[in-house]
């Protein structure tokens, strides 16, 4: 790796850095709820769904691919568990179906594109669909709660006065940076987003690389919709509805380029905290969702246009 390129890596994990302190500084003087320990705390504990599935989906749009489906994995993970619950079985059991069920969506999402080279967008906008649809069909759309206290350790208690599904999260994000850092599957995740045909002729299977990533999406997207349901006290089918958007939005934030090749588990995380303060200084503030969509939706459009226009 050149000394050029960390350096503009450094550049930009400060430019995410500084924008993130001026929203801080912004908000804190707009609200006077904001810079409290409880607010911090709130914010940490809504963060993590959208936190887990970007993990994968860094990799994905790193590996020059996208994944789409990702909200509508969680909901039908969360539902699956929740009617397993529903019909007797432990809540830990019911736990494990809604992994393997996410893992599954995601392996249908990765074959098709990683062995019969179909569209990422379209295969996963197909999932989108039709899971959305088949979450109504299994459970009429209804709620499920009554979980046991047991299961809300997850997603509500806390440790040294920090939620544990943050402190997952974070461990989660360490261990992906890791991975992205010092091992051979990040070189292939980043071959395959600068040149497949490359990576392909090297004697590497691209097949198995992207299939995997996919169902580390789909895994983490259902790991999601558990939380999500600890969090919430209830498996409903509108779950992580546009999701996607929020998860997308704090990739490219954080540095990953569109195109792939490029980007990190770390600015992700910048991107992350962005978002979520943004969205929580706005809503202390009492504006609109709708506005909050065109704020989010400018922002995006700047840091990928940046991009583009910097021929980065």
């Amino acid at each position: 790796m050149s000394a050029w390129t960390i350096s503009l890596r450094v550049n930009k994990l400060l430019v995410q850095l500084i924008l993130l302190f001026v929203i801080l500084v912004l908000f804190s003087f707009l609200s006077p709820y904001f810079l409290s320990v409880s607010n911090f705390m709130n914010v940490l504990n809504q963060m993590v769904e959208v936190g887990l599935i970007a993990i994968p989906m860094t990799m994905i749009i790193i590996s020059g691919a996208m994944d789409l489906s990702v909200g509508s994995i969680l909901a039908f993970s969360a539902v699956c568990m929740g009617v397993a619950f529903e019909h007797g079985m432990n809540i830990w059991v019911s736990m494990i179906i809604g992994l393997l069920a996410g893992l599954l969506c995601g392996a249908v999402n990765g074959y098709l594109i990683a062995r019969h080279r179909m569209q990422a967008i379209v295969v996963t906008i197909g999932m989108l669909v039709m899971l959305r649809g088949l979450v109504y069909v299994i459970n009429q759309g209804r709620p499920v709660s009554g979980f046991p206290d047991a299961f809300y350790f997850m997603g509500q208690q806390y440790i040294g006065g920090i939620p544990v599904n943050a402190i997952f999260l974070v461990i989660m994000f360490l261990i992906a940076s890791f991975v992205m850092k010092k091992t051979r599957f990040s070189t292939y995740v980043y071959g395959i987003g600068n040149n497949e045909k490359v990576v392909r002729y090297s004697g590497i299977s691209v097949v198995r690389i992207r299939f995997l990533l996919f169902m580390l999406s789909g895994l983490f997207s259902a790991l999601a919709g558990v939380f999500l349901v600890s969090r919430l006290a209830s498996a409903e089918a509108t779950s992580g509805t546009n999701i996607e958007l929020d998860v997308i939005t704090a990739t490219l934030i954080g540095g990953t380029h569109i195109f792939g090749g490029r980007g990190s588990l770390s600015g992700t995380f910048v991107g992350l905290l962005i978002i979520v303060f943004l969205r929580n200084g706005l809503n202390l503030l009492g504006v609109s969702v709708l506005y909050q969509a065109v704020i989010l939706g400018a922002l995006l459009l700047l840091a990928v246009g940046n991009k583009k226009f910097n021929g980065v």
